[in-house]
């Protein structure tokens, strides 16, 4: 079975009985990876690695940099297509371009790790989810060794917050899979935004019970459907 993307699991809860059933069916069957609309990799790419990149260095005039730059490709590209996703991912950055990151990391100095492919699949009730979070980093808090995620997400027209909690779900099953041997996940800073809305969701939340998380549900569902 293909690995279930995180726009999987949002697009099959947005479905139909029929359409879920499909999509399921398209998951048994090999397909050549494209960049599409709602499918994230390569459609929002500028954006995401633009953001991605000033989490790290927190150089924020290297947004306006790639807004001139996407500008510069509008002008020049003549397909409607190629425009609008130039525009799509404009849009974006300029929500970010006052956007106070500190709000997303810990005030200490921070250590970033390596995201081998190997650690990517997250088997439940044994369905390969795929995650891909941009940042793994560890802190020291008091003595403590401790792990968080940053995972920006895009999607045409963003993602609902019920979405965004399964992703959020996601990402801390990702380190607590993969690094709750040696680290403390920190859940405040195990966090996901869809940088459409930039509205974020942090684990903290799901485990103080403010909101739910759709995940295993949504598991459960695909399942019957195999």
């Amino acid at each position: 079975m293909n690995k279930i993307t995180i726009t999987h699991l949002v697009d099959f809860s947005r479905k139909t009985p029929r359409g879920r059933q499909t999509l399921v069916n398209n998951l048994k069957t090999p397909k050549v990876k494209t960049a599409t609309e709602d499918g994230g990799g390569d459609y929002w790419i500028s954006a995401l690695s633009c953001i991605s990149r000033v989490f790290t260095d927190n150089t924020g005039n290297s947004i306006g940099d790639k807004i001139d730059e996407l500008i510069d490709k509008i002008e020049v590209h003549e397909a409607k297509i190629t425009k609008d996703m130039h525009q799509r991912n404009i849009n974006i950055l300029q929500g970010f371009e006052d956007f106070d990151f500190d709000t997303l990391r810990p005030p200490t100095e921070l250590t970033y790790l390596k995201k081998p492919k190997e650690k990517s699949i997250v088997a439940i009730k044994r369905l390969p989810l795929y995650a891909k979070p941009n940042h793994v980093f560890t802190f020291n808090d008091n003595g403590k060794r401790k792990i968080g995620a940053i995972w920006f997400v895009a999607k045409l027209n963003g993602f609902a917050h019920e979405e965004l909690t399964m992703v959020t779900e996601l990402l801390y099953r990702y380190l607590d899979m993969n690094y709750s041997d040696k680290y403390e996940i920190a859940n405040e800073y195990c966090i996901t935004m869809d940088v459409n809305s930039v509205n974020s969701i942090s684990y903290a939340q799901l485990g103080n019970k403010k909101v739910k998380s759709s995940l295993l549900q949504t598991v459960d569902e695909i399942k019957k459907l195999i």
